[in-house]
């Protein structure tokens, strides 16, 4: 029983020696999740063997001196200063040790390191109710201003794209009247006439700011990483408190709104094939679920998942080609095939009971923070992709003329 015991104390420590991670985190796909995580882990067995202490010799006290008719009157103590200095000095170490470990493992996540060279990819995350907007620099590598709105007591609307893609001064019309600024509208018309404007350029992006010219904005939803070069990552929020979380990377900062935080990290790994054979990456959902799941942006490539154990699966022995057939026999989807609504609303109408699918590839980026109604929907995902998969993608120069690439710039012309 005792070697039981010490083979378990043996196993859950093991990680605090860097002999592996812990069997109840996810896995770390970050430079600086080894640190984090045996800095956490180093608390969490510390506090709790001083817990398990606590709790042992208060209960042998409450036995020992429990009541008494018998026990003589009790004799008072003026202490013992060889004791007092001891447990004032020890824990005093121990937590010395901790604020000294803790202060390089959040410089590394919160600050550069000026010996690494690798270029900086570098993007915003504009928080708001209840998505996460990702603005990448592109390939001058430096961002534009953003969250710059218009106040009712300014005399100009700020300057915006027109339909060719120049910068021009913009005449906002409010109730069919043309004015050149908030300032010339009453009070509540201004703030009225600045809430519909700002829905043309919701991320308050500055036209006017060359830094911004080659700017990077995707759809909402999905931060894409690349693999090991350094990420930085400046944070905010348009409405609320949000808490940016990518759990697998040990990434965590509020989103104050007013304020910018900054957090680094290096991401290691390519995740895709990792995940795809994950056994843990794989979930089942009737059709209707299925419709429901892809409404949601970081659900939109959803691969279905064949093997032996899928209701409504048939194995086609030769080619190994599983899949969802109809009842004639036509096959509806194949493994690996990317699940959409389309497909999902034809496995219901040949009666498919159970769906088999998987997430490709990538992680969950959530809100920590209570952040209104829709709190449970603020969900996105990140991916990480090779070096030059990510240059290709945002820091590739565009050629002259081409299509603004960003949806913010594309929803300001008018």
């Amino acid at each position: 029983m005792s070697a039981r015991l010490a083979l378990l104390l043996a196993a859950c420590l093991a990680p605090v020696a860097g002999a592996g991670p812990s069997w109840w985190l996810p896995k770390n796909h970050s430079e600086h999740g080894k640190d984090h995580d045996s800095l956490f882990l180093y608390i969490f067995w510390l506090t709790s063997i001083v817990m398990v202490g606590v709790f042992v010799v208060m209960g042998y006290f409450l036995v020992k001196y429990r009541f008494s008719a018998d026990r003589k009157k009790a004799l008072y103590s003026h202490g013992n200063l060889r004791v007092e200095i001891a447990w004032t000095i020890i824990p005093a170490i121990f937590l010395a040790v901790i604020v000294l470990w803790t202060k390089g493992v959040w410089d590394k996540f919160r600050y550069e390191d000026p010996s690494d060279k690798r270029p900086v990819a570098k993007m915003l995350v504009i928080a708001q109710q209840f998505a996460w907007n990702v603005v990448y620099a592109g390939p001058d590598g430096k961002l534009g201003k953003y969250m710059v709105f218009p106040r009712p007591s300014d005399k100009f609307w700020p300057k915006m794209l027109d339909d060719d893609g120049k910068l021009v001064a913009n005449k906002f019309e409010y109730n069919g009247n043309e004015t050149t600024g908030p300032a010339d509208l009453a009070f509540a018309d201004a703030v009225e006439a600045i809430r519909q404007y700002n829905d043309t350029n919701p991320l308050g992006k500055d036209y006017a700011d060359p830094d911004g010219v080659d700017d990077i904005i995707p759809a909402p939803g999905r931060i894409t990483l690349p693999l090991g070069r350094p990420v930085e990552i400046e944070l905010t929020s348009k409405d609320v408190l949000h808490s940016f979380f990518l759990p697998n990377f040990r990434v965590k900062l509020d989103a104050v709104p007013g304020l910018r935080g900054v957090m680094r990290f290096v991401a290691i790994g390519q995740t895709t094939a990792e995940r795809e054979n994950d056994p843990a990456n794989r979930f089942t959902a009737t059709p209707d679920e299925l419709l429901t799941l892809l409404t949601r942006p970081e659900n939109n490539e959803l691969q279905v998942v064949i093997d032996d154990k899928s209701v409504g699966a048939a194995q086609d022995a030769a080619s190994k080609a599983w899949g969802y057939n109809d009842k004639q026999g036509n096959k509806l989807i194949a493994h690996g095939a990317v699940l959409n609504l389309e497909t999902a609303a034809k496995l219901r109408e040949a009666g498919v009971k159970q769906v088999t699918y998987r997430n490709p590839g990538y992680f969950d980026l959530v809100c920590e923070e209570l952040c209104g109604d829709g709190h449970a929907e603020m969900r996105g995902t990140a991916v990480v992709v090779t070096a030059q998969e990510y240059a290709d993608l945002f820091e590739k120069k565009k050629e002259v003329g081409a299509a603004p690439a960003d949806g913010a710039a594309a929803s300001a012309k008018r």
